[in-house]
């Protein structure tokens, strides 16, 4: 089993203004990010399995769709006049980087995943 990622807590997470959803397990949080013109971001983590998944909807259509697993780190903090994620992951061979930036008028999503 993956050793756990290190996660903000609900504490942090409020404190930004973000409602905390807790998931079936204690160890499962989910944000959700609004923008007014990008629709609606939802990020979810998993605490023990080192796990993230990024759900990206406009309109009640799936825009984008994101697993990562080995996840390392999840931070999210104020930018601008939203919100940044960031989800960093790494494996044998493998070391990723997925941000996100939701702000009133965009969601921009960044997606690395390179040899290390």
């Amino acid at each position: 089993m993956p050793a756990p990622l290190t996660a903000p807590d609900d504490t942090h997470l409020e404190a930004l203004g973000l409602s905390v959803e807790a998931g079936d397990e204690p160890w499962v949080r989910s944000v959700s990010f609004a923008s007014e013109r990008g629709g609606t971001v939802l990020l979810t983590w998993d605490v023990v399995g080192a796990s993230a998944h990024l759900l990206w909807s406009a309109d009640d259509d799936v825009v984008v769709e994101l697993t990562r697993e080995g996840v390392d780190t999840v931070t999210v903090d104020r930018h601008a006049d939203g919100h940044l994620a960031s989800v960093t992951s790494s494996s044998d061979g493998l070391t990723g980087a997925l941000t996100l930036t939701v702000t009133a008028g965009c969601v921009r999503i960044r997606d690395t995943l390179l040899r290390s």
